[in-house]
């Protein structure tokens, strides 16, 4: 399997400039943020005294530039984290290597047409929001509006993007997360791979929730439709950590009830053959026998102990950490007035 089949619509787009992908994301950034400062220009900023050090300048033409530079940087590093999450999941395939690999690429196979369609979509919903934002052409404002005009399409179709990305790898994840997979249960740090990566996706939310709280005014933060929409941001990339998790958390949950059954099987004839010598009174098999139950006892007490998630608490303190950023990031930006009217 090739793959290149495997590469998803940003990787073939970065793979076709021939050059590293953070040289290519240094010179997206570059072009971008020049462009703002040559549209800046043409508008007469500089030459009616407009300073760009003004932050309101930057709250409100910076933001889908920096959000583009965002996403190009951190897919990389979602991408790693998916890799590593297939590969704990090959270890734990029945079949030989050969086949286990094939399995795991053909199931990450991307559906090319249905990524365009995503980006499409994604220009699409940007197209009701552009009207009613009502930007004013032609007053001192032109040539900025132009450049809202390219970079907010490209910002929207990124993330319909990216967030049809991130569904179809939880899907397909899931997919394999039903095989025959060999699960250890008393080893639940075989399956730690993918709850790293579920956790790296959500810090990758909640640093994109937070980095569009910068670019937010506190007229806006104040406002109760924008508070209700960042709370429920928040609460659905939790929701989503665990709802990714939720298909490897049945695979063990499985594995352990098949093990507690086995174990509860033998304890009850080990115990039905200790109440038979006992009426018989055969004391030295009952010694014997006492050591098979008490061993039996504990083997299914460390099942019924055995965790049916496969996460640590150290996940788990990243992720109650990681929901705090947005809320102080949101504070700042309603005791810090940075308004400065341009």
């Amino acid at each position: 399997m090739s793959k290149s089949r495997a590469d998803s619509l940003l990787d073939q787009l970065m793979k076709c400039s021939r050059m590293p992908w953070y040289w290519v994301t240094a010179i997206v950034a570059a072009v971008l943020l020049l462009c703002l400062i040559l549209v800046a220009y043409l508008d007469g900023f500089f030459v009616l005294g407009i300073a760009l050090s003004k932050w309101n300048f930057w709250e409100r033409y910076v933001d889908s530039p920096i959000m583009i530079i965002y996403i190009l940087i951190v897919y990389p590093f979602m991408r790693r984290l998916r890799d590593q999450a297939i590969q704990a999941f090959r270890s734990l395939l029945p079949q030989g290597e050969c086949v286990s690999n094939r399995l795991a690429m053909e199931t990450f196979i991307p559906n090319r047409r249905w990524e365009w369609v995503a980006v499409l979509i994604g220009i699409a919903f940007w197209i009701p929001i552009e009207q009613s934002a009502g930007w004013w052409w032609g007053r001192g404002t032109f040539w900025l509006n132009v450049y809202q005009m390219v970079t907010f399409p490209l910002l929207f179709g990124l993330l319909s993007w990216l967030i049809y990305d991130t569904l179809t790898s939880t899907l397909r994840l899931s997919r394999l997360s039903r095989q025959d997979l060999k699960l250890d249960i008393f080893n639940p740090g075989q399956l730690i791979p993918v709850a790293r990566s579920s956790l790296g996706i959500s810090l990758v939310l909640f640093g994109g929730i937070s980095l569009s709280m910068v670019f937010e005014t506190r007229k806006t933060l104040l406002q109760w439709d924008d508070m209700t929409i960042y709370a429920i941001l928040v609460c659905a990339t939790v929701l989503a950590f665990f709802l990714s998790l939720r298909s490897v958390h049945n695979a063990m949950a499985r594995a352990k009830s098949y093990q507690l059954a086995i174990a509860r099987k033998h304890l009850a004839v080990a115990s039905h053959e200790l109440e038979s010598q006992v009426a018989q009174d055969q004391f030295r098999m009952n010694e014997e026998l006492s050591s098979a139950i008490s061993a039996r006892v504990n083997y299914e007490r460390r099942v019924k102990e055995a965790p049916e998630w496969p996460f640590n608490t150290r996940i788990l303190r990243w992720l109650i950490a990681s929901t705090f950023v947005p809320a102080v990031v949101y504070l700042i930006k309603i005791f810090t007035d940075l308004e400065v009217p341009l």
